[in-house]
């Protein structure tokens, strides 16, 4: 299973590997009710809403539960309909409201499946947890850097994709976007190294809609301010910072060769590489001093089947897209 967490860390809930968050895809805003479904061949929608006690009066005849705690008390009940069939789960902890259903439409031909769906949404409630507004910030923060990692994996699949095709231009535009990650990494983690912090500065692994963008050259910039880059690498960079904006944005306006295109993409990959280092030793840097993220475990550990699971799971989530979805 993997987690989902509220927007604003209000709660943590795990969900099965093989159900995706519908909102994001759908287009439905990030709120209440969060809707869950099947990657393929979906039978059914889990949904669950959260509601503090200001948006919804509590039911003081429902269970309630108290922060920081899963295995909560749920009353359980099935609204009649000769079409759908909803399981409705309802509690309260703290103060907030929490509903959950099922929305399923059952035949004789999917009865079996709908059946084990119902039996993961029971054990998906089982996980559920409120927190407590000492916990939130932590664990949006964690939320957003497994996320971060998750885009950075799915990148591959495309990085791979383009050296298939020999598609160059492609190649060299995922490879500077896979260094402007690195280095973000490298930027957040520095910093918990620096304030001793379990938590990540943001500004770094997110961008929303609204947000002022930091752009690359920043990134480079403030990585070189922190001795992350040597002048080396820093002014390396910048060089191909505008040969990448020549072959993207004046390939037909200039004299330059498709063949050079090659040897672009061929420098940008060993420059990549060597960044992706420099962030493996900032990881070992934060297990050996005991701090941030890696600071409990060892970064370069070997990870079980269940990790490498989750990790697909969840770039089946960044792609949704057929092409790259993996069994699991």
């Amino acid at each position: 299973m993997k987690y989902f967490t509220h927007p604003k860390g209000i709660f943590e809930i795990r969900i099965p590997l093989d159900w995706y968050y519908k909102n994001e895809v759908a287009g439905y805003e990030n709120k209440s009710p969060f809707s869950f479904e099947l990657f393929e061949n979906t039978q059914g929608c889990f949904q669950l809403s959260c509601y503090h006690k200001n948006e919804n009066k509590l039911n003081s005849n429902l269970p309630k539960g108290q922060y920081n705690q899963d295995k909560l008390k749920f009353i359980q009940s099935e609204l009649p309909d000769s079409e759908f069939k909803m399981i409705l789960w309802a509690t309260v902890v703290e103060d907030y409201f929490f509903m959950a259903k099922y929305i399923c439409q059952p035949t004789k031909k999917n009865l079996k499946v709908i059946n084990k769906q119902i039996e993961k949404v029971e054990k998906c409630l089982s996980t559920l947890m409120c927190l407590s507004e000492d916990r939130r910030d932590f664990v949006i923060s964690c939320d957003r850097f497994e996320k971060f990692n998750a885009s950075l994996a799915a990148s591959f699949d495309l990085k791979n994709k383009a050296l298939g095709n020999r598609s160059f231009i492609e190649l060299i535009i995922i490879n500077a976007n896979q260094i402007d990650a690195y280095l973000r990494l490298c930027i957040a983690l520095k910093f918990q190294i620096i304030e001793k912090s379990s938590l990540f500065k943001l500004e770094y692994l997110l961008q929303s809609e609204n947000d002022r963008p930091i752009m690359e050259k920043k990134i480079y910039d403030k990585a070189k301010l922190m001795d992350i880059l040597s002048d080396e690498q820093h002014d390396k960079l910048y060089t191909l910072y505008g040969l990448r904006n020549k072959v993207v944005h004046r390939y037909i306006i200039t004299d330059i060769k498709t063949r050079e295109l090659m040897d672009i993409g061929y420098q940008y990959e060993v420059l990549c590489e060597e960044i992706r280092l420099v962030l493996a030793n900032i990881e070992t840097e934060q297990f050996e001093k005991k701090l941030g993220y890696h600071g409990l475990k060892d970064p370069h550990r070997d990870r079980d089947q269940d990790h490498v699971n989750e990790l697909y799971s969840m770039v089946n989530a960044k792609h949704f897209y057929e092409e790259f979805y993996r069994e699991i």
